[in-house]
Protein backbone atom coordinates (compact mmCIF):
# COMPACT_ATOMS: atom_id res chain seq x y z
CA UNK A 1 0.00 0.00 0.00
CA UNK A 2 0.99 3.63 -0.89
CA UNK A 3 3.09 5.36 2.12
CA UNK A 4 0.26 8.08 1.85
CA UNK A 5 -2.73 5.80 2.44
CA UNK A 6 -1.44 4.65 5.22
CA UNK A 7 -0.62 7.63 6.65
CA UNK A 8 -4.01 9.16 6.24
CA UNK A 9 -5.58 5.32 8.02
CA UNK A 10 -3.67 5.56 10.60
CA UNK A 11 -4.10 9.40 11.31
CA UNK A 12 -7.85 8.63 12.39
CA UNK A 13 -7.04 5.63 14.61
CA UNK A 14 -7.52 6.59 17.76
CA UNK A 15 -4.49 7.31 19.99
CA UNK A 16 -5.18 4.84 22.85
CA UNK A 17 -6.23 2.01 20.93
CA UNK A 18 -2.65 2.02 18.44
CA UNK A 19 -0.43 -0.35 19.93
CA UNK A 20 2.83 0.64 21.34
CA UNK A 21 6.14 0.32 19.43
CA UNK A 22 7.72 -2.43 21.73
CA UNK A 23 7.15 -5.78 21.42
CA UNK A 24 4.59 -7.51 22.67
CA UNK A 25 2.78 -4.62 24.98
CA UNK A 26 -0.74 -2.53 24.19
CA UNK A 27 -2.27 0.54 25.37
CA UNK A 28 -5.51 0.18 27.60
CA UNK A 29 -8.68 0.15 26.10
CA UNK A 30 -10.71 2.97 26.53
CA UNK A 31 -13.65 2.55 28.56
CA UNK A 32 -17.58 3.35 28.17
CA UNK A 33 -17.21 6.33 30.21
CA UNK A 34 -14.33 7.79 28.59
CA UNK A 35 -15.51 7.54 25.11
CA UNK A 36 -18.80 9.33 26.37
CA UNK A 37 -16.48 11.87 27.78
CA UNK A 38 -14.64 12.34 24.50
CA UNK A 39 -17.92 12.69 22.61
CA UNK A 40 -19.42 15.30 25.17
CA UNK A 41 -16.06 17.32 24.65
CA UNK A 42 -16.38 17.48 20.92
CA UNK A 43 -20.71 17.89 20.75
CA UNK A 44 -20.01 20.61 23.75
CA UNK A 45 -17.04 22.32 21.44
CA UNK A 46 -19.55 22.05 18.31
CA UNK A 47 -21.83 23.46 20.52
CA UNK A 48 -19.99 26.21 21.22
CA UNK A 49 -18.35 27.41 18.06
CA UNK A 50 -22.47 26.95 16.32
CA UNK A 51 -22.90 29.79 19.40
CA UNK A 52 -20.58 31.85 17.28
CA UNK A 53 -21.79 31.34 14.49
CA UNK A 54 -25.48 31.76 15.08
CA UNK A 55 -24.21 35.30 16.77
CA UNK A 56 -22.44 36.26 13.29
CA UNK A 57 -25.74 35.66 11.53
CA UNK A 58 -27.56 37.88 13.75
CA UNK A 59 -24.74 40.73 13.05
CA UNK A 60 -25.46 40.16 9.28
CA UNK A 61 -29.35 39.51 9.29
CA UNK A 62 -29.30 43.07 11.49
CA UNK A 63 -27.15 44.85 8.73
CA UNK A 64 -28.78 43.08 5.77
CA UNK A 65 -32.25 42.63 6.99
CA UNK A 66 -33.36 39.63 4.69
CA UNK A 67 -36.23 38.00 7.48
CA UNK A 68 -38.39 41.39 6.13
CA UNK A 69 -37.52 40.64 2.49
CA UNK A 70 -38.69 37.00 3.24
CA UNK A 71 -41.52 38.14 4.52
CA UNK A 72 -42.81 40.68 1.97
CA UNK A 73 -41.76 38.02 -0.51
CA UNK A 74 -44.27 35.88 1.02
CA UNK A 75 -46.95 37.92 1.27
CA UNK A 76 -46.77 38.78 -2.30
CA UNK A 77 -46.78 35.49 -3.24
CA UNK A 78 -49.80 34.70 -1.04
CA UNK A 79 -51.68 37.61 -2.66
CA UNK A 80 -50.02 37.30 -6.03
CA UNK A 81 -48.36 41.20 -6.33
CA UNK A 82 -45.23 39.99 -7.63
CA UNK A 83 -43.10 41.57 -10.64
CA UNK A 84 -43.76 45.37 -11.73
CA UNK A 85 -47.05 45.03 -12.79
CA UNK A 86 -48.93 43.94 -9.57
CA UNK A 87 -51.86 44.38 -8.28
CA UNK A 88 -50.98 46.72 -5.35
CA UNK A 89 -52.28 44.88 -2.85
CA UNK A 90 -49.22 44.78 -0.63
CA UNK A 91 -48.40 48.50 -0.68
CA UNK A 92 -52.30 48.81 0.16
CA UNK A 93 -51.61 46.13 3.23
CA UNK A 94 -48.31 47.57 4.01
CA UNK A 95 -49.58 50.82 4.56
CA UNK A 96 -52.41 50.07 6.49
CA UNK A 97 -52.49 51.38 10.11
CA UNK A 98 -52.18 48.03 11.31
CA UNK A 99 -49.23 47.04 9.69
CA UNK A 100 -47.75 50.20 9.13
CA UNK A 101 -47.38 50.84 13.31
CA UNK A 102 -45.21 48.37 12.90
CA UNK A 103 -42.12 49.93 10.92
CA UNK A 104 -41.19 53.30 10.60
CA UNK A 105 -40.91 56.12 7.97
CA UNK A 106 -42.64 55.43 4.58
CA UNK A 107 -43.06 52.28 2.74
CA UNK A 108 -40.51 50.85 0.18
CA UNK A 109 -40.36 48.12 -1.57
CA UNK A 110 -38.31 45.30 0.04
CA UNK A 111 -36.93 48.60 2.19
CA UNK A 112 -34.80 47.50 5.24
CA UNK A 113 -37.08 49.59 7.89
CA UNK A 114 -39.88 46.95 7.42
CA UNK A 115 -40.92 44.73 9.96
CA UNK A 116 -39.51 41.09 9.98
CA UNK A 117 -42.54 40.09 11.55
CA UNK A 118 -46.30 40.73 11.42
CA UNK A 119 -48.60 38.96 13.49
CA UNK A 120 -51.48 37.12 11.41
CA UNK A 121 -54.66 39.22 13.61
CA UNK A 122 -52.85 41.85 11.99
CA UNK A 123 -52.87 40.34 8.54
CA UNK A 124 -56.16 39.40 7.96
CA UNK A 125 -57.91 42.84 10.08
CA UNK A 126 -55.96 45.01 8.08
CA UNK A 127 -57.03 42.69 4.84
CA UNK A 128 -60.63 42.38 5.30
CA UNK A 129 -60.85 46.09 6.30
CA UNK A 130 -59.15 46.88 2.55
CA UNK A 131 -60.95 45.10 1.20
CA UNK A 132 -64.27 46.86 2.81
CA UNK A 133 -63.39 49.88 4.64
CA UNK A 134 -64.54 51.40 7.73
CA UNK A 135 -66.06 54.05 6.33
CA UNK A 136 -67.77 52.29 3.63
CA UNK A 137 -72.00 52.52 3.80
CA UNK A 138 -72.40 48.84 2.91
CA UNK A 139 -74.81 47.01 5.18
CA UNK A 140 -71.99 44.81 6.68
CA UNK A 141 -70.41 48.18 7.78
CA UNK A 142 -66.41 47.12 8.66
CA UNK A 143 -65.94 42.89 8.15
CA UNK A 144 -62.56 44.00 9.94
CA UNK A 145 -63.57 46.20 12.87
CA UNK A 146 -66.38 43.90 13.53
CA UNK A 147 -64.31 40.38 13.43
CA UNK A 148 -62.24 42.85 15.47
CA UNK A 149 -64.84 43.93 18.46
CA UNK A 150 -65.84 39.91 18.69
CA UNK A 151 -69.77 40.51 17.13
CA UNK A 152 -71.64 37.96 17.02
CA UNK A 153 -71.90 35.41 13.57
CA UNK A 154 -75.34 36.24 12.60
CA UNK A 155 -74.86 40.53 13.41
CA UNK A 156 -72.91 41.01 10.56
CA UNK A 157 -73.70 39.10 6.56
CA UNK A 158 -70.49 38.53 4.23
CA UNK A 159 -72.45 38.89 1.03
CA UNK A 160 -71.14 42.83 0.60
CA UNK A 161 -67.64 41.49 1.92
CA UNK A 162 -68.11 38.73 -1.01
CA UNK A 163 -69.29 41.02 -3.83
CA UNK A 164 -66.32 43.29 -3.04
CA UNK A 165 -63.15 40.85 -3.76
CA UNK A 166 -66.14 39.34 -7.13
CA UNK A 167 -65.86 42.88 -8.45
CA UNK A 168 -62.63 44.56 -7.55
CA UNK A 169 -60.25 41.86 -6.78
CA UNK A 170 -58.31 40.76 -9.64
CA UNK A 171 -58.02 37.72 -10.74
CA UNK A 172 -55.57 35.32 -9.34
CA UNK A 173 -55.15 32.06 -7.58
CA UNK A 174 -55.74 34.88 -4.65
CA UNK A 175 -58.83 36.07 -5.28
CA UNK A 176 -60.15 31.66 -5.50
CA UNK A 177 -58.54 31.68 -2.12
CA UNK A 178 -60.11 34.28 0.24
CA UNK A 179 -63.61 33.55 -1.74
CA UNK A 180 -63.06 30.07 -0.31
CA UNK A 181 -62.30 30.86 2.61
CA UNK A 182 -65.38 33.25 3.11
CA UNK A 183 -67.46 31.07 1.42
CA UNK A 184 -66.50 28.44 4.59
CA UNK A 185 -67.21 30.70 7.08
CA UNK A 186 -70.73 31.53 6.60
CA UNK A 187 -72.39 34.20 8.08
CA UNK A 188 -69.64 34.20 10.64
CA UNK A 189 -67.14 37.05 10.57
CA UNK A 190 -64.81 35.29 13.14
CA UNK A 191 -64.55 32.32 11.21
CA UNK A 192 -63.74 34.17 8.24
CA UNK A 193 -61.25 36.34 9.56
CA UNK A 194 -59.66 32.81 11.63
CA UNK A 195 -59.62 31.23 7.91
CA UNK A 196 -57.22 34.11 6.73
CA UNK A 197 -55.15 33.71 9.50
CA UNK A 198 -54.63 30.12 9.03
CA UNK A 199 -53.95 31.08 5.50
CA UNK A 200 -51.46 33.41 6.20
CA UNK A 201 -49.85 31.32 8.51
CA UNK A 202 -49.60 28.35 6.70
CA UNK A 203 -47.76 30.73 4.06
CA UNK A 204 -45.33 32.23 6.60
CA UNK A 205 -44.19 28.41 6.90
CA UNK A 206 -43.22 28.49 3.57
CA UNK A 207 -41.45 31.38 4.43
CA UNK A 208 -39.74 29.94 7.52
CA UNK A 209 -38.16 27.33 5.13
CA UNK A 210 -36.63 29.75 3.18
CA UNK A 211 -34.91 31.84 6.24
CA UNK A 212 -33.78 28.26 7.30
CA UNK A 213 -32.36 26.82 4.13
CA UNK A 214 -30.39 30.46 3.43
CA UNK A 215 -29.33 30.25 7.13
CA UNK A 216 -27.86 26.71 6.70
CA UNK A 217 -26.03 27.85 4.09
CA UNK A 218 -24.65 30.84 5.70
CA UNK A 219 -23.97 28.75 8.74
CA UNK A 220 -21.54 26.19 6.12
CA UNK A 221 -19.69 29.27 5.04
CA UNK A 222 -19.18 30.80 8.57
CA UNK A 223 -18.26 27.19 9.87
CA UNK A 224 -15.69 26.68 7.75
CA UNK A 225 -13.79 30.12 7.84
CA UNK A 226 -14.20 30.31 11.53
CA UNK A 227 -12.79 26.49 11.17
CA UNK A 228 -9.58 27.83 9.12
CA UNK A 229 -9.12 30.91 11.34
CA UNK A 230 -8.99 29.13 14.55
CA UNK A 231 -7.62 25.87 13.19
CA UNK A 232 -10.71 23.94 14.50
CA UNK A 233 -9.94 20.34 13.13
CA UNK A 234 -12.55 18.02 14.34
CA UNK A 235 -10.07 15.18 13.73
CA UNK A 236 -7.23 16.46 15.59
CA UNK A 237 -9.65 17.80 18.41
CA UNK A 238 -11.07 14.38 18.73
CA UNK A 239 -7.28 12.37 18.66
CA UNK A 240 -6.60 14.88 21.93
CA UNK A 241 -9.68 14.28 23.45
CA UNK A 242 -9.18 10.69 23.74
CA UNK A 243 -5.23 10.97 24.92
CA UNK A 244 -5.70 13.50 27.17
CA UNK A 245 -8.05 12.81 30.61
CA UNK A 246 -7.25 16.35 32.11
CA UNK A 247 -8.43 17.94 28.68
CA UNK A 248 -11.88 15.42 28.44
CA UNK A 249 -12.61 15.90 32.08
CA UNK A 250 -12.57 20.27 32.06
CA UNK A 251 -14.81 20.20 29.03
CA UNK A 252 -17.25 17.63 30.49
CA UNK A 253 -17.26 19.26 33.79
CA UNK A 254 -17.54 22.48 31.71
CA UNK A 255 -20.51 20.73 29.41
CA UNK A 256 -22.32 19.48 32.48
CA UNK A 257 -22.35 23.65 34.09
CA UNK A 258 -23.22 24.88 31.10
CA UNK A 259 -26.50 22.41 30.58
CA UNK A 260 -27.70 24.24 33.92
CA UNK A 261 -28.27 27.58 32.41
CA UNK A 262 -27.75 27.56 28.12
CA UNK A 263 -27.84 30.65 26.44
CA UNK A 264 -29.26 29.57 22.88
CA UNK A 265 -30.81 32.22 21.03
CA UNK A 266 -29.34 35.94 21.29
CA UNK A 267 -30.71 38.79 20.12
CA UNK A 268 -28.39 41.07 17.87
CA UNK A 269 -27.79 43.88 20.93
CA UNK A 270 -25.66 40.92 22.65
CA UNK A 271 -24.09 38.93 19.33
CA UNK A 272 -21.18 40.58 19.24
CA UNK A 273 -20.58 39.90 23.07
CA UNK A 274 -21.44 36.26 22.30
CA UNK A 275 -19.14 36.20 19.69
CA UNK A 276 -16.04 37.02 22.23
CA UNK A 277 -17.46 35.11 25.09
CA UNK A 278 -17.51 31.80 23.45
CA UNK A 279 -14.31 32.62 21.89
CA UNK A 280 -12.21 32.57 24.83
CA UNK A 281 -14.42 29.90 26.02
CA UNK A 282 -12.78 27.85 23.39
CA UNK A 283 -9.39 29.19 23.76
CA UNK A 284 -9.37 28.89 27.47
CA UNK A 285 -9.65 25.13 27.72
CA UNK A 286 -6.31 23.67 26.15
CA UNK A 287 -7.93 22.58 23.48
CA UNK A 288 -5.55 22.21 20.44
CA UNK A 289 -7.34 25.48 18.27
CA UNK A 290 -5.28 28.34 17.00
CA UNK A 291 -1.87 28.53 14.62
CA UNK A 292 1.57 28.13 15.34
CA UNK A 293 3.37 30.61 13.54
CA UNK A 294 6.82 30.28 14.79
CA UNK A 295 8.08 27.12 12.86
CA UNK A 296 11.76 27.36 14.10
CA UNK A 297 9.95 26.89 18.01
CA UNK A 298 7.43 23.66 17.13
CA UNK A 299 8.07 20.52 19.00
CA UNK A 300 6.35 17.45 18.63
CA UNK A 301 3.67 18.32 21.66
CA UNK A 302 2.27 21.08 19.18
CA UNK A 303 3.28 20.11 15.51
CA UNK A 304 -0.90 19.71 15.33
CA UNK A 305 -0.85 23.71 15.71
CA UNK A 306 1.51 23.87 12.90
CA UNK A 307 1.06 25.50 9.28
CA UNK A 308 0.51 21.86 7.27
CA UNK A 309 3.79 22.69 5.27
CA UNK A 310 5.51 24.22 7.79
CA UNK A 311 6.45 20.39 9.45
CA UNK A 312 6.53 17.03 8.15
CA UNK A 313 7.55 13.90 9.13
CA UNK A 314 8.43 10.02 7.71
CA UNK A 315 5.64 9.07 7.75
CA UNK A 316 3.28 12.31 6.11
CA UNK A 317 3.88 14.17 3.38
CA UNK A 318 2.76 17.90 2.87
CA UNK A 319 -0.15 16.53 0.82
CA UNK A 320 -1.53 14.05 3.19
CA UNK A 321 -1.19 16.81 5.68
CA UNK A 322 -3.14 19.41 4.02
CA UNK A 323 -5.52 16.86 3.20
CA UNK A 324 -6.28 15.59 6.57
CA UNK A 325 -6.76 19.26 7.35
CA UNK A 326 -9.30 20.40 4.94
CA UNK A 327 -11.18 17.30 6.00
CA UNK A 328 -11.31 18.55 9.47
CA UNK A 329 -12.39 21.39 8.76
CA UNK A 330 -15.13 20.25 6.44
CA UNK A 331 -16.38 18.51 9.28
CA UNK A 332 -16.78 21.04 11.65
CA UNK A 333 -18.21 23.63 9.14
CA UNK A 334 -21.27 20.95 8.68
CA UNK A 335 -21.29 20.21 12.28
CA UNK A 336 -21.41 24.10 13.02
CA UNK A 337 -24.55 23.57 9.93
CA UNK A 338 -26.42 21.76 12.16
CA UNK A 339 -27.11 24.98 14.87
CA UNK A 340 -26.55 25.27 18.33
CA UNK A 341 -30.29 24.08 19.72
CA UNK A 342 -29.34 20.73 17.73
CA UNK A 343 -25.97 20.05 19.18
CA UNK A 344 -27.22 21.06 22.69
CA UNK A 345 -30.44 17.90 22.86
CA UNK A 346 -27.48 16.11 21.68
CA UNK A 347 -25.74 17.02 24.44
CA UNK A 348 -28.20 16.65 26.78
CA UNK A 349 -28.90 12.89 25.08
CA UNK A 350 -25.41 11.79 25.75
CA UNK A 351 -24.91 13.24 29.41
CA UNK A 352 -28.52 11.02 30.20
CA UNK A 353 -26.71 8.34 28.76
CA UNK A 354 -23.54 8.75 30.49
CA UNK A 355 -25.51 8.68 33.96
CA UNK A 356 -26.62 5.16 33.38
CA UNK A 357 -23.06 3.85 32.65
CA UNK A 358 -22.44 0.93 35.18
CA UNK A 359 -19.70 1.54 37.82
CA UNK A 360 -17.68 -0.82 36.57
CA UNK A 361 -17.91 0.24 32.97
CA UNK A 362 -16.82 3.47 34.65
CA UNK A 363 -13.77 2.27 35.67
CA UNK A 364 -12.96 -1.18 34.81
CA UNK A 365 -10.81 -3.53 36.46
CA UNK A 366 -7.43 -4.86 34.85
CA UNK A 367 -5.16 -7.22 35.24
CA UNK A 368 -2.12 -7.48 34.16
CA UNK A 369 -0.86 -10.19 31.07
CA UNK A 370 1.98 -11.69 33.06
CA UNK A 371 -0.10 -12.05 36.17
CA UNK A 372 -0.82 -16.48 36.24
CA UNK A 373 -3.96 -17.82 37.51
CA UNK A 374 -3.41 -18.65 40.83
CA UNK A 375 -3.19 -22.48 41.82
CA UNK A 376 -6.35 -22.88 44.02
CA UNK A 377 -5.70 -23.51 47.85
CA UNK A 378 -5.94 -27.01 49.07
CA UNK A 379 -7.38 -26.86 52.92
CA UNK A 380 -6.86 -30.14 54.34
CA UNK A 381 -8.97 -30.88 57.61
CA UNK A 382 -7.03 -32.58 59.90
CA UNK A 383 -8.89 -35.65 62.55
Amino acid sequence: MHANSLAIINSFIPVSRKRDNRVGEKSTPMSTLEMLDALIGLVFIFLLLSLICSALNEIIENILKKRASDLEAGIRELLQDIGKEGNGKVEELYKHSLIAGLYKGPYVPFGKNLPSYIPASNFALALLDNILPASSNNLSGSVGGAALNGDTPQSKSLAPLRNEIINKWPESASKRALLTLIDAAGNDINKARENIENWYNSSMDRVAGWYKRRVQKILIVLGFVLAVVMNADTIVIFKSLISDPPLRNSLVAAAQEYAKSPTLNDTSTIAQRRVSENARKIYGYRLPIGWDWDNTSIDQSNKRLAIPWSVTNNNESIAVRWLLKVIGWLITALAVSLGASFWFDILNKIMVIRSTVKPHEKSPEESSEDRQNPKPTVVVAKN
